[in-house]
């Protein structure tokens, strides 16, 4: 009954408008798949003073940071009838009965099969933040981005697996992910979940410790190696870069450990791995760091991508259950602050760390770019890049590519009970006026008015 009063609200609010839009600032997708394209008195104008005076005082020329709030640039390619389409997804996303409604009836209803209920999520929230069921079906919005210069970053949505079908099965379908981006210059790299590769389970039990890469009775850490092996080698032998993705800290020394094995054998020449540091951590600026030395000493690069992170609430509460102290920063500020000081220590030692700033926060991206500017690196240094997830903050990818930077979108791709977690988190975080619903909607809203006034 309950699940049914959500279908029905789903329906007024939205469906029966609805167009398929895959991005806030992607065009529906085409049946066909396309081909990828691609002397005395003051002075007045006095370039070199000019250069002196902001290499003097550190200030960078406007000319170098993109424009965030162009709302032009960001839905140039979008109807009007399509932005309004997005408004009102975004407005149902904003109300918080609803998406807790589906965080928990709706995700009971698409596990046990409910009739409609795949269809129902699929047909709204789904589109907003997925590629599609598979690789292949992700292919035109892969293109799409492309063709406004915007790489997709693959990623296959299962994650916290338990079989070793299972984990065979998402080693597999990276690998098929490394190949098509080997061969395809619209995707960029594969993205690896650890948890779909090993049990929770492992992975805690393993975090408290020194990793015994050499325990031959632990014969679920070395299937779990052999596996991330042989994505990690055939991402080296292809020139695919694999971005490990962040946990929680009760299995992240697990996931950490791996990472630093597989970039250690990897990263020699070219950056192939790059962990995951997630900021709200008040310990990660320095293990970010300390990884730095440790490359630096074994001679290997660092490939390093850069969040905030995901999991603030589970963090607290499992700490406060516990009774130990919480690995959270104390205030939202103290992880800004880490946040950026991260991003300023990757560009100082950018020949020796490739990073990638995962955040949709305007200011730590526009941060990057003044850096970039700063430093006078080229927009587009191989070891600095920007992205941001499908579905959200295309005012900071369009803008960023469109000016020249590196910038990415995460493309999750996968049938929609694999990808309900995924799901489920961004309704949450799309739920707050003062959050990513309020900003998304916002901006629409603004491109709407400005269109109406031409």
């Amino acid at each position: 009954m309950l699940f049914s009063v959500f279908c029905t609200c789903v329906r007024a609010l939205f469906l029966n408008h609805y167009t398929n839009p895959i991005d806030s600032t992607i065009f529906t997708p085409p049946n066909q798949v396309h081909n990828m394209k691609k002397s005395g008195g003051p002075v007045r104008d006095f370039s070199l003073a000019k250069q002196a005076l902001n290499d003097f005082t550190g200030k960078v020329p406007e000319a170098t940071v993109p424009d965030f709030s162009d709302t032009e640039e960001t839905f140039r390619h979008l109807s009007d009838k399509e932005l309004k389409n997005n408004a009102r997804l975004f407005t149902l996303m904003g109300k918080n009965w609803l998406t807790s409604l589906m965080a928990s009836l709706g995700v009971g209803a698409v596990k046990i099969g409910l009739p409609g209920a795949a269809a129902m999520v699929k047909n709204t929230i789904y589109r907003q933040f997925v590629g599609g069921t598979s690789l292949v079906d992700a292919l035109p919005f892969i293109e799409r981005l492309y063709e406004r210069n915007v790489t997709s970053m693959l990623d296959y949505g299962a994650e916290a697996k338990s079989t070793e079908a299972d984990y065979n099965h998402f080693m597999k379908e990276v690998l098929r992910g490394i190949e098509f981006s080997a061969e395809a210059p619209a995707a960029n790299a594969v993205v690896v979940k650890v948890t779909a590769l090993a049990s929770d389970e492992m992975l805690a039990q393993l975090n408290d410790g020194p990793l015994d890469f050499d325990d031959e009775s632990n014969a679920g850490l070395q299937a779990t190696l052999k596996r991330l092996d042989a994505i990690c080698g055939l991402a080296e032998k292809r020139g695919v870069q694999v971005y490990i993705d962040g946990e929680e800290s009760w299995m992240q020394n697990t996931i950490d450990a791996l990472a630093v094995r597989m970039m250690s054998r990897y990263n020699k020449d070219e950056v192939i791995v790059l962990n995951t540091f997630q900021l709200y951590r008040h310990d990660r600026l320095a293990y970010l760091k300390q990884s730095h030395e440790l490359a630096q000493r074994e001679g290997w690069k660092l490939g390093a991508k850069l969040v905030r992170g995901a999991y603030m609430v589970k963090e607290n509460d499992r700490a406060r259950e516990m009774g130990y102290p919480t690995p959270i920063q104390p205030s939202l500020a103290a992880t800004h602050q880490d946040f950026n000081a991260a991003v300023r220590y990757c560009v100082d030692n950018v020949d020796t760390i490739s990073c990638c700033i995962g955040s949709h926060n305007e200011e730590s991206v526009r941060l990057l770019t003044q850096l970039i500017g700063a430093k006078g690196l080229a927009k587009d240094h191989p070891h600095l890049r920007c992205a941001q997830l499908l579905g959200m903050s295309g005012n900071l990818t369009f803008n960023l590519a469109a000016n020249g930077f590196n910038a990415s979108k995460y493309m999750v791709y996968g049938p929609v009970k694999e990808v309900l977690p995924y799901l489920v988190r961004r309704a949450q975080e799309n739920t707050s006026v003062t959050g990513e619903m309020g900003r998304e909607l916002r901006l629409i809203q603004e491109e709407i008015e400005r269109r109406k006034g031409r």
